[in-house]
């Protein structure tokens, strides 16, 4: 279990299946640091929730494609993501960010399982996007064959632009390991990309 993201239940298929518990007042005793309307204006609202995924639902799965190379896999993570996050969505102050670290935690568990159970294959499938360039292609592709922490790291970092804090919060590692594992990333990248 991620520290980030405890436990993990399905997404309901309809409004009736969730919750109908009452959201608690603000005089109720919410522990502190937890979202206030201000910080979190769509809590409480099953529009507000349906809003953020719809909104949110795209860059996540981008952002899980571009660490496990595998879209079914990657839209599997975040939907457990979004399954976390639903059953905490009004207590937390930055959905987005709870989001793109439940994504993460996600995805270094999913390549945990693809190391223990399948040998390591090329990418078989089709990029995500299709106006993907065939330069873009093969640096995703060397990307992948990166140990999975470098490539955590500079997909956090050059392509999600997450600080180093943040990755290493997610990555549960210090700041100057970030700062190592990007520099030996982009090192292996400048080796295996032919210019």
């Amino acid at each position: 279990m991620d520290a980030a993201c405890p436990g993990s239940s399905r997404i309901p298929e309809h409004d009736s299946e969730r919750s109908k518990a009452p959201a608690p007042s603000p005089d109720s005793g919410r522990a502190e640091g937890t979202c206030q309307s201000a910080q979190n204006p769509a809590a409480g609202t099953a529009t507000g929730v349906d809003r953020f995924y719809r909104a949110e639902y795209p860059a996540a799965v981008r952002l899980a494609y571009a660490l496990l190379g595998d879209l079914d896999a990657a839209e599997d993570a975040v939907q457990e993501a979004f399954a976390t996050l639903l059953a905490r969505f009004d207590d937390v102050a930055n959905p987005a960010g709870y989001l793109r670290t439940c994504v993460a935690n996600r995805c270094k568990n999913a390549w945990r399982r693809r190391r223990l159970h399948a040998e390591r294959v090329p990418l078989a499938g089709e990029p995500v996007l299709a106006s993907v360039t065939a330069e873009a292609s093969e640096l995703f592709d060397v990307l992948l064959r990166l140990p999975y922490r470098h490539r955590a790291v500079l997909v956090l970092r050059y392509y999600a632009d997450w600080s180093e804090a943040e990755i290493a919060q997610a990555l549960g590692c210090r700041p100057g390991t970030v700062k190592s594992l990007a520099a030996r990333g982009l090192a292996r990248l400048e080796r295996e990309v032919p210019r």
